[in-house]
């Protein structure tokens, strides 16, 4: 799956180990580096269950990576998704990697988890100082503010269908 938005920038399904590495190389990068998450809160065993997709954003110019993010699903739960990890490159931020990102999310879990309805509901924790981007993209911001490894979060959520 390759989803374009802005021509420098390609979305990626994760599909090789290579690829998973290039992830969290800008998880480690961003939440790890930058954000002082603990490295053992950060990646976790989530990341390699064959529930999750994850997806990365490369540069069309020189094919690095400056974005990712994963689809966290439950068979149980059908017709509603979670997307976690977003993560793009200080130095790409504001280029659309991140809608680009979350547009990719947002089409394999309505193409592959959507309920009977058609639909699927999009849950997500904001980072509080991300919840004007999410909001730009048609999330809705609920609940209280709470703690995720330290740093304050807003849940929020999206019908897409």
């Amino acid at each position: 799956m390759r989803t374009v938005v802005d021509p420098a920038v390609r979305v990626e399904r994760v599909t090789t180990p290579e690829q998973l590495a290039e992830a969290f190389a800008v998880r480690t990068a961003v939440f790890v580096v930058e954000q002082q998450v603990p490295a053992e809160l950060e990646l976790d065993e989530l990341d390699h269950a064959p529930t999750t997709t994850h997806v990365v954003a490369r540069r069309t110019d020189g094919g690095d990576v400056v974005g990712t993010a994963r689809l966290l699903t439950d068979p149980a739960h059908p017709g509603e998704v979670h997307v976690g990890r977003v993560a793009v490159a200080a130095g790409a931020r504001g280029t659309g990697a991140g809608a680009a990102l979350m547009r990719a999310l947002e089409e394999v879990a309505l193409a592959e988890h959507a309920g009977p309805d058609g639909t699927v509901t999009v849950l997500l924790s904001a980072q509080v100082p991300a919840i004007g981007f999410y909001e730009r993209l048609g999330y809705a911001i609920t609940g209280p503010v709470h703690l995720d490894a330290g740093i304050e979060h807003r849940d929020a959520a999206k019908v897409v269908g």
